[in-house]
């Protein structure tokens, strides 16, 4: 199973335990392919650095963290263009999907790509929700 999981979910990871937990179960899970590509890690970066984030993990911890990423993440090259998420913004979630040709979008915007709930017929879910179907295939 291939799946891409949006900047949000992976931000949540790193300032809460709780998330964390989900996340990490998602990323060692054996039948899963987490799929990334430079536009992905490069906007993880850029908001796990920002100041306000400091009173919750040092520079140190969101390094650590990004650097584990970069080695459980399948890269993927996007070609692809799309223009249809609410937030001009995610699209380049939706592209990594269609190229990297993911079964699952996780996300928790809200207010972009869940309320597309699917995109070329790959279902957007939150992570609660995706770990209720891996639960499923066991």
């Amino acid at each position: 199973m291939r799946i891409v999981i949006d900047t949000t979910d992976y931000i949540s990871a790193l300032i809460g335990k709780t998330h964390r937990g989900k996340v990490e179960c998602v990323l060692l899970h054996e039948n899963i392919e987490v799929l990334a590509d430079a536009t992905l890690l490069e906007e993880i970066s850029e908001v796990a650095y920002r100041d306000k984030f400091r009173k919750y993990i040092t520079i140190e911890e969101a390094d650590q963290f990004i650097s584990t990423l970069k080695r459980r993440l399948r890269p993927i090259l996007v070609t692809s263009i799309v223009e249809v998420s609410p937030d001009p913004n995610d699209n380049f979630i939706l592209e990594l999907a269609k190229d990297g040709q993911a079964d699952y979008i996780v996300t928790g915007d809200k207010r972009g790509l869940l309320n597309l709930g699917h995109f070329e017929g790959i279902p957007i879910v939150r992570l609660h929700e995706f770990l209720d179907i891996i639960k499923g295939h066991q």
